[in-house]
């Protein structure tokens, strides 16, 4: 009797356990970037570990770096939104016709930090809210505003972009470039090496963190700021499903791990990045330039109409009105 009452017990163990691990669920999170991306060691990982630290091993996120769920930035949202991955990093002006209101954030001088435009971005989530409603949104912040570097050309004021070939980051950036009498390239910032190395790019316009990232400095030789420059947004996404998927415990663990709280680190992260690779740029000897008052106004009288156009078409192609969000977000 007593041998068969171990038995039912063992096999009721047996059973509990299996039921536990049957239920442990393995995240998949998608990045494009490496691990050593100030955006992994800011963002990505400490999210991860806090999370499989909070779970006790209930459900896990596993990281997939570098492309490893699919190349490239363009279909990460498509990715969480179909559940190829539950989760992901993405960067919305690579898709601008999927996020019309958080593309508007792009458009340059709004914001001086990335903690301030990190913290307006959380301040009037809301307004963002309808880009991201097929997803659960746990992470969404901005880097610095970009800086130009230069090949071979010193830029001191409008006059001397004319005819400059111009790695530009986006489309905004793009339309600025040629008010500006330039001449705008769109490349992936992984090829901006090798395009302002070969010649191809007489500039690259891009955040100061990504010098380090791309190694800018080494093929540099003038270093531009005070300009009037876009910054970028970025997002940790869930696939709805997923979410719904966890228990409630898990749920408030992901939600300590991520939020405000980590977009906030995230800003930082990148505000330390960008200073490493301006610190990069000095001792490789780059010249550092920094424009004047007059240059600067004179850049942005250039671009005002091509900011109205760019607010204009948003609000009439996405039927909502893009200057209240730009003055709601940006105080002006």
């Amino acid at each position: 009797m007593f041998s068969g009452k171990l038995s039912v017990a063992v096999m009721a163990a047996a059973m509990i356990c299996a039921a536990t691990f049957a239920e442990a669920r393995e995240l998949k999170l998608a990045s494009f970037v490496p691990p050593q991306h100030p955006m992994d060691r800011g963002a990505i990982t400490p999210m991860v570990e806090a999370f499989n630290a909070a779970t006790n091993g209930t459900s896990t996120i596993k990281i997939y770096p570098s492309g490893e769920l699919g190349s490239g930035p363009v279909q990460q949202y498509k990715r969480v939104v179909t559940g190829v991955a539950d989760i992901v990093f993405g960067i919305p002006e690579y898709t601008p016709e999927q996020f019309p209101r958080t593309t508007l954030m792009n458009l340059p001088g709004l914001f001086d930090t990335p903690d301030v435009g990190t913290t307006a971005l959380w301040t009037h989530y809301g307004l963002f809210e309808p880009d991201f409603a097929q997803v659960k949104m746990l992470a969404f912040w901005t880097n610095s505003p970009a800086i130009l570097i230069t090949r071979e050309k010193p830029v001191r004021g409008i006059a001397d972009l004319a005819g400059m070939k111009i790695r530009v980051p986006d489309p905004a950036a793009a339309e600025m470039a040629e008010a500006w009498g330039a001449i705008p390239v769109s490349t992936p910032t992984t090829e901006a090496y090798n395009a302002m190395s070969t010649g191809v790019v007489d500039a690259v316009w891009i955040g100061p963190s990504g010098i380090g990232s791309y190694k800018l400095h080494e093929v540099g030789k003038y270093l531009v700021t005070n300009l009037p420059s876009p910054l970028a947004t970025f997002y940790l996404a869930m696939n709805k499903d997923s979410w719904a998927a966890l228990s409630p415990a898990e749920q408030a663990a992901l939600e300590k791990a991520s939020g405000r709280e980590l977009s906030m680190a995230a800003a930082s992260a990148f505000a330390k990045a960008g200073e490493e690779g301006l610190s990069l740029a000095r001792k490789a000897g780059l010249e550092f330039i920094t424009l004047d008052d007059k240059s600067t106004a004179d850049l942005r009288e250039k671009s005002k109409p091509v900011l109205d156009a760019l607010a204009a078409d948003a609000s009439s192609k996405g039927g909502f009105d893009a200057q209240a969000i730009l003055s709601a977000v940006s105080g002006r």
